[in-house]
């Protein structure tokens, strides 16, 4: 069999399970069935054949795995390949190759005349048919490059029979664990194999992460808790600093409850980092996996117990793979001797493609007979058998070294410091810029353990020639790309001086807070730093960044994240953070506002349409559009567009109807049609028979879907915010005029009470605080802009959008309901005197559509507040919520943060509490002032007021059957949960 035979098996059985969960929806087994299809199709007819090779060169995971798919029917093997490696190396690997084809993007150099195929992602209608070209179990299957140690990647080659052994293997010890899979792995390294396909092959649902990157840990442990993540991977580096962090917020174990299997593997294992990992979830089972790229990702599972408290084993080969140990002769080790690992059997690859020297030297004949095949791999690693036949690693053939004439293994070195309680990583290396080669072990660890009792501890387990002559204590060791330890950083920092007290070049006063960082930085870094240096580029690493957060919090009580430390690399910049307890993400580069101010190339057309045409609906699945949409299909009878993220058309469809029935609209659904797209790529992310189409037919753009996240920055909001309102504006202006309605938000101000007239905000006006609100207000001058030129134009101010007037459907994001869900979680409430003003999303929704029909009496350019006029007391909110046991107690602010802290787990909770820590107190003494305001104070409504009125809106001043509508509706839908004692793993209960 082929592996895929074993996907086909599971589409026939599983059309409509979901195969792919991801950032912008769903794929079933059918959907992806059909994009694969296509690939193959397309392959073929570019010239690719049975055993080609493709390149794929694709940044979206989802269209990776459709095009390895696609590649694999089309009888070929796939190749990954990184947009962002440099234009030289991509030229040589593609040289290397010779691919047939590359899939994806066009590579920066080197693909000649080789045909670039994209991944189509809409093949409703085209008649497809299983491609005829197919894959034997002897074919290639995939390939991946590997470092050289001549400097020259090279292209380890697999084939099908391997895989699906591995496959099937896995699916016999781990089917029962298997449900929903994390891929965890960067896609050009082979362990993210298994995660994308081996859940295809037994029906299975593959979770692709939406986060920043390997060390994004916060993204990580919510991808786990929002899908129920039942299986993933893990290099031991990144296991340790994971662990390490449940260490210190133990409240988020509780993300990670659906968890049933973890495998780690690609470097040694800390076996005090993996039991503490059992201890604290042991629910979840932990596998040790070792194997080689050219041998069909892992050969060798050990499954850890108990018993394995000193050392992890590397464990039993899998089924029809073989491990020989043997000496320098290639004879059979002795009993209990170290040898060297050979692999032999089905799991063995073809060799590396197009050098033949590297696989002679790596591929030597099988002499023996009892094992299948007629080669062998030698791994350049080195073990031995224990007495219950368990295989046990002892080094690598490069990490003998021989130090004043004695031969010795740096493995062993590693192993046994290891071993020190208290101690997280351990590499030792050699220093060869003395006279004499020497010694280095660096090494991470808790505050308790000292380098006297590392000595003691290696002077007492290992030979004189093994101990180190020199101990360097690190935050945490850097790692490479794959997550593994950089040794060849370390090798470079091991001629340079042990850390040292950071006075002797940064000049802070003693205990002040730069004196404190600079200590910080310099058990990361591992060497003391200036004081204008700059942490990335002084060898500040993503890893350490990670851990400089995590230092940072236990030291000085400051939650950050480690994009906060790209924007604030220095010393200087970080304690501004630390005392004004803000995100550097906060503030925006002014280089960035500037160039994003201006609106390049926009010539409007001089005509408008002589009919009203469509109106395409932006933001139709979120909270107010699913709204705005519900009340476009209420009045009128014009065709509505909804522009949304999905695979294909039928997805985003079902997306748009799901949101319209949750927001409780109705009407006739043939109204819409639904465009895959997305706002922050340019043209919408559309094909252009796509977009030349809403040039001609779209009469008014109603834009509600910006990107509402106060906790990020500007830079993260600007693709949505301003390059996918840029792209609007552009639409609004082509082919013929457009109008055009965006919202936007009353904080654009700058500080809150700031008179805010119905008026377009001045270029010299107060920048905001916020990224959000920066994105808002560049927005805002945009429109501005475009609005000078011609294009009918409104922009309309929205505060805090409350819940339906009728329904008591409240948006579950929005801060307030997520304050008043934790309320009820907890039973109890703080003391506050906040205010907010208080509009109904049917309310808004209703302005904005009767604004785009074009008999409208208000005219568009111009700018309107809509806040209704009146706003409610947060406490008189507080105050209506009951639990079984009644009304909900008031405690001290501190308290009910402490409270938080401990007994809640659930996703926005958590968000929630992110703001909410960001002040333990307003600055006057009032809590929740702070992230709470009321927009009315000091904004004009009069024109917003008048246009609700004359469009018999409902902008009256009574709120309070409103307000109850809305609790009892959250009363309704709220399961308690009982608050007792203290989690046994939290700080409180330490």
């Amino acid at each position: 069999m082929t592996v895929p035979d074993l996907i086909d098996s599971v589409i026939k059985r599983f059309p409509d399970t979901d195969a792919v969960v991801h950032r912008a929806g769903r794929l079933t087994y059918r959907q992806m069935d059909r994009l694969a299809d296509a690939v193959a199709a397309d392959l073929l007819a570019a010239g690719a054949r049975r055993e080609s090779f493709v390149a794929l060169l694709l940044e979206d995971r989802v269209e990776l795995l459709v095009a390895m798919l696609g590649t694999m029917r089309a009888g070929a093997a796939f190749v990954p390949f990184d947009s962002t490696w440099p234009a030289q190396r991509q030229r040589r690997m593609l040289n290397d190759l010779a691919p047939a084809a590359v899939v994806g993007l066009r590579p920066t150099s080197g693909a000649g005349h080789v045909p670039v195929i994209p991944v189509r992602t809409n093949v409703s209608g085209v008649p497809l048919t299983r491609p005829p070209t197919a894959a034997g179990p002897d074919d290639p299957i995939y390939a991946f490059f590997t470092s050289g140690s001549t400097g020259r990647p090279k292209c380890a080659v697999n084939l099908h029979r391997g895989l699906v052994n591995r496959f099937l293997s896995m699916t016999e010890r781990f089917a029962a664990d298997g449900a929903v899979v994390l891929q965890n792995s960067a896609h050009t390294f082979d362990s993210s194999i298994w995660q994308l396909l081996w859940p295809l092959t037994r029906g299975a649902t593959v979770v692709i992460p939406d986060r920043d990157g390997i060390l994004d840990f916060d993204a990580t442990l919510t991808e786990i808790h929002r899908h129920r993540v039942t299986m993933t991977d893990f290099v031991p580096s990144i296991f340790d600093l994971l662990v390490e962090r449940l260490q210190d917020r133990p409240r988020d174990l509780r993300l990670l409850t659906s968890l049933r299997q973890v495998f780690i593997g690609g470097e040694s294992a800390n076996p005090l980092t993996v039991h503490e990992f059992r201890r604290m979830l042991p629910q979840a089972r932990v596998t040790n996996t070792y194997g080689p790229t050219e041998a069909s990702i892992g050969s060798v599972f050990h499954a850890i117990g108990d018993a394995d408290r000193t050392v992890i084993p590397l464990g039993r080969p899998l089924p029809n793979t073989f491990v020989l140990l043997l000496d320098d002769q290639q004879r059979p080790a002795r009993a209990g001797a170290v040898g060297e690992i050979y692999l032999g059997g089905v799991c063995l690859g073809a060799g590396y493609r197009g050098d033949d020297e590297p696989t002679r030297l790596a591929f030597v004949p099988n002499q023996f007979p009892e094992v299948p095949g007629d080669t062998l791999y030698r791994t350049g690693d080195f073990g031995w058998i224990r007495d219950d036949g368990v295989l046990m690693f002892s080094g690598r053939r490069d990490s003998q070294v021989k130090i004043a004439g004695v031969r010795v293994d740096l493995g062993e070195v590693d192993s046994s410091i290891t071993a020190v309680p208290g101690v997280h990583q351990v590499k030792a290396v050699i220093d060869q810029s003395g006279a004499a080669a020497t010694l280095v072990c660096f090494y991470s660890a808790e505050a308790s353990v000292t380098e006297h009792a590392l000595r003691t501890h290696a002077r007492a387990r290992l030979p004189a020639a093994l101990v180190p002559s020199r101990f360097v204590q690190l935050a945490t060791l850097p790692l490479m790309s794959n997550g593994k330890v950089d040794q060849e950083r370390l090798r470079g920092w091991s001629s340079g001086a042990a850390p040292d007290d950071p006075a002797a070049k940064a000049t802070y006063p003693p205990d002040s807070v730069e004196w404190q960082i600079a200590r910080i930085w310099t058990r990361v870094l591992g060497f003391s730093t200036h004081d204008n240096d700059d942490f990335f580029r002084v060898g500040g690493t993503s890893l350490g960044a990670a851990r400089l957060v995590v230092e940072l919090e236990r030291a000085l009580g400051v939650r950050l994240n480690a994009r906060d430390l790209f924007e604030a690399p220095t010393i200087a910049a970080q304690a501004e953070l630390v005392r004004t307890g803000r995100h550097a993400a906060s503030r925006a580069a002014p280089h960035d506002i500037e160039r994003d101010l201006r609106l390049d190339d926009l010539r409007p057309a001089a005509t408008r349409r002589a009919d009203p045409g469509a109106v395409l609906l932006i933001g139709a699945t979120g909270f107010i559009g699913s709204h705005l949409l519900a009340a476009l299909l209420e009045h009128g009878d014009r065709q509505i567009v909804c522009l949304v993220r999905a695979t294909d058309g039928k997805s985003a469809l079902d997306r748009v109807v799901a949101a319209l029935a949750e927001a409780g609209g109705s009407g006739d659904l043939r109204r819409i049609t639904a465009l895959r797209g997305d706002l922050t790529r340019p043209r919408l992310g559309l094909a252009a028979p796509d977009w030349d189409w809403l040039c001609r037919e779209v009469g008014t753009i109603a834009d509600a879907g910006g990107q509402i996240d106060t906790l990020h920055g500007y830079a993260d909001l600007r693709a949505t915010n301003v390059d996918g309102l840029r792209s609007l504006i552009h639409l609004a202006g082509t082919h013929v005029r457009k109008e055009l309605i965006t919202l936007s938000t009353t904080t654009v101000r700058g500080p809150a009470a700031t008179p805010l007239p119905e008026l377009f905000l001045a270029p010299d006006s107060t920048l905001p605080a916020d990224g959000y609100s920066q994105s808002k207000w560049v927005g805002e001058q945009l429109v501005r802009e475009a609005a000078g030129h011609g294009i009918p134009a409104t922009v309309i101010r929205l505060g805090e959008v409350a819940a339906h007037s009728r329904t008591g459907y409240a948006n579950p994001r929005s801060l307030v309901t997520m304050i008043l869900r934790l309320c009820l979680r907890l039973g109890v409430r703080p003391p506050t005197r906040a205010r907010i003003d208080w509009t109904p999303v049917d309310t808004v929704a209703g302005l904005v559509a009767a604004l785009a029909e074009p008999d409208c009496s208000g005219a568009p350019g111009t700018v309107l507040n809509a806040l209704a006029p009146a706003s409610v007391g947060v406490a008189d909110l507080l105050a209506r919520l009951r639990t079984p046991d009644g009304a909900l107690s008031e405690i001290p602010y501190d308290e009910f943060l402490d409270r938080a802290a401990d007994a809640v787990g659930d996703d926005d909770v958590a968000r929630c509490l992110a703001v909410l820590r960001r002040t333990r107190c307003a600055p006057d003494g009032e809590p929740l002032t702070g992230v709470l305001h009321d927009a009315l104070v000091g904004t004009d409504t009069f024109r917003a007021g008048q246009v609700a009125r004359e469009l018999g809106l409902d902008w009256g001043t009574s709120r309070d059957r409103k307000v109850d509508i809305m609790i009892d509706r959250l009363l309704a839908t709220h399961s308690p949960v009982s608050v007792g004692p203290p989690h046994p793993f939290s700080a409180k209960a330490q």
